[in-house]
């Protein structure tokens, strides 16, 4: 039992409690912050991650450093170098539970911000006939980089959808009111009776299979904008019957409205095939 004793006495004499102590509010206060500021550059959650796996090793560094190492008016010297009389230094108690309190208090409050204000919803506009809806899986809407990705490639998917049913209304209606259609071999179609058009033109051969995916979303920093690449596959009749595959790209420039829905904004395809065969004006 004076062994024990003798140990805690000494971890109270170098400060260990305290130092133990002051790191774990200060740590916790910089986990708060670092969630608050990272969103706002974007940066993965794979940092904040890593971040608090740097703060639990800097805790055993810091316990480490308080047993073995002792701060004297001459400097930093080794505790086992100080004479067991020597007294070192002594921390305010007043001091000390001020900056406790002040620091735990702060994060605190900024842990009570984040449970009681989280993160701003996408919202969910019905006037548009759209049957995904536009929020994260889990039913709360997501305004991270990473959820606006998925939720466009699910835009996308459904869009394909739309199209491969050739239901006219139901593929323009992912179309921006100001939004730009670019089809390969033919003049852009820059309205929506415009637009329509198009596709009506691509609908009217029986014959038409096409499909297209998504195989990148890049998500701009500022969280308005996005474009979306990926490839399509057309099966077709030309106009003597004759059987035509083709394949290609496509591009979309995505857009949030002011609505909180995305739309397509500019919409732009066109074949891998060589020029010698020209490319249908199909999309995707």
């Amino acid at each position: 039992m004076s062994h024990k004793r003798s140990f805690f006495s000494e971890l109270r004499r170098r400060n260990v409690f305290r130092v133990a102590l002051t790191y774990a509010v200060v740590a916790w206060l910089l986990i708060e912050v670092a969630s608050v500021l990272l969103p706002l550059v974007d940066a993965p959650e794979s940092i904040i991650t890593a971040f608090v796996v740097l703060l639990a090793l800097g805790f055993a560094v810091a316990l480490f450093i308080s047993w073995e190492f002792e701060m004297t008016p001459e400097g930093l010297k080794r505790t086992q170098d100080l004479s067991p009389d020597e007294v070192i230094p002594y921390w305010s108690r007043r001091k000390f539970a001020k900056f406790i309190i002040g620091v735990a208090g702060t994060a605190f409050c900024l842990s009570a911000y984040h449970l009681l204000f989280p993160a701003p919803a996408l919202n969910l506009s019905r006037s548009e006939p759209v049957s995904i809806s536009q929020s994260s899986p889990s039913g709360s809407p997501s305004e991270k980089p990473s959820g606006v990705e998925q939720l466009l490639r699910d835009l996308d998917a459904q869009w394909a959808k739309a199209a491969a049913a050739k239901d006219v209304e139901q593929t323009i209606v992912y179309y921006s009111d100001d939004a730009i259609v670019l089809p390969p071999n033919a003049t852009g179609a820059a309205t929506k009776e415009a637009i329509r058009n198009v596709w009506k033109d691509m609908f009217a051969s029986p014959s038409l299979v096409f499909s297209w995916q998504p195989t990148r979303v890049q998500v701009g920093k500022s969280g308005e904008m996005a474009w979306v690449r990926g490839r399509y596959e057309l099966t077709m009749n030309d106009a003597s019957g004759k059987p035509i595959d083709d394949r290609g790209k496509y591009l979309e420039v995505w857009e949030k409205q002011t609505d909180g829905n995305w739309k397509c904004a500019a919409d732009m395809w066109n074949s891998d095939l060589a020029a010698s065969a020209p490319a249908p004006l199909e999309k995707k």
